[in-house]
């Protein structure tokens, strides 16, 4: 079980950085668009991401049952001081959230979206900032991978002791 435990934990890292990457590149490809259908300028999204009991997570998606920790440590139980705290996190995005800060006004005259007097509303998008959340976001990516594959590898070991 702790096992299986380590590939979901890393399996939901591994969608809510993915879906992060994809929000932040979409602020980059968008960081001139000046026309939106809502009207005004591209606005920038944010991922926000929650941290869940990852044992509620299994309950809530598999047989609707318990299980122990696999970190739970049984001989410490009881004793004075002891903070028993079985709970793994996991994380999940919990919603997508857009910045509804001041667009960044240039002064364009020919523009077609300029308005009366000459300024066109771009998005308020620092490609030097997305493109740092980007490289974090790839390394937490790369992180749970790694994380995986080491889960993975372990689980191989173990089946080739038990064959053995």
């Amino acid at each position: 079980m702790a096992f299986l435990s380590s590939f979901d934990i890393s399996g939901y890292g591994l969608s809510a950085q993915r879906v992060r990457v994809n929000v932040i590149s979409s602020n980059i490809a968008n960081a001139q668009t000046t026309r939106t259908d809502e009207g005004g300028p591209y606005r920038r999204k944010e991922v926000i991401f929650k941290a869940e009991d990852f044992s509620k997570l299994l309950n809530d998606t598999m047989l609707n049952g318990t299980s122990p920790s696999p970190f739970s440590d049984p001989l410490s139980e009881g004793k004075e001081g002891y903070l028993n705290n079985n709970d793994i996190m996991s994380v999940r995005v919990d919603k997508i959230v857009r910045d509804d800060s001041e667009p960044k006004m240039k002064f364009d005259p020919s523009h077609p979206d300029a308005d009366a007097t000459g300024y066109v509303a771009y998005p308020n998008i620092n490609p030097v900032v997305e493109m740092a959340d980007l490289v974090e976001a790839t390394r937490a990516y790369q992180a749970n991978v790694a994380a995986f594959e080491s889960s993975k590898n372990m689980a191989n070991s173990a089946i080739s002791l038990l064959q053995g």
